[in-house]
């Protein structure tokens, strides 16, 4: 029986009809404490909130990179649709948030943007975006 549901959860998965490795393995109360602790001073949370440095984040995941209403201070955003980025993934979300400067050599094509933060362990930027996904 338990390899029928693994077998089950593997296909479900491989169709993209499960949750997403950042949702499964984040720990969204973890990752609202860190993203108030790395993002809050240049992004809010709120539904309808103010744009700040950064863009609002709510509704992040699944929103085209540089797609923020009202937000015009976009840098590197346009090449990473241009490069392959058409919507915030969970994945590719957690990629970005745990390394800023390497995601933005592989997708903006190393333009800098406003977005400047250490890297950060791979559990720690999962959580945030595990938190990021509730945001909708």
């Amino acid at each position: 029986m338990l390899k029928s549901v693994m077998a089950a959860t593997g296909v479900l998965l491989s169709l993209g009809l499960g949750a997403t490795a950042a949702s499964a393995a984040g720990d969204v109360a973890n990752g609202e404490k860190l993203a108030n602790r790395f993002c809050k001073a240049c992004h809010t949370f709120d539904e309808g909130g103010k744009h700040m440095v950064g863009p609002n984040l709510w509704g992040v995941v699944g929103r085209e990179p540089g797609a923020a209403e009202g937000f015009t201070r976009y840098q590197a955003a346009p090449l990473f649709v241009q490069n392959g980025v058409e919507v915030w993934t969970e994945e590719l979300l957690a990629e970005y948030i745990e390394n800023v400067v390497t995601f933005r050599d592989t997708y903006g094509e190393g333009k800098p943007s406003a977005m400047v933060m250490a890297p950060l362990k791979p559990e720690m930027a999962t959580d945030i975006v595990a938190y990021l996904a509730t945001l909708k």
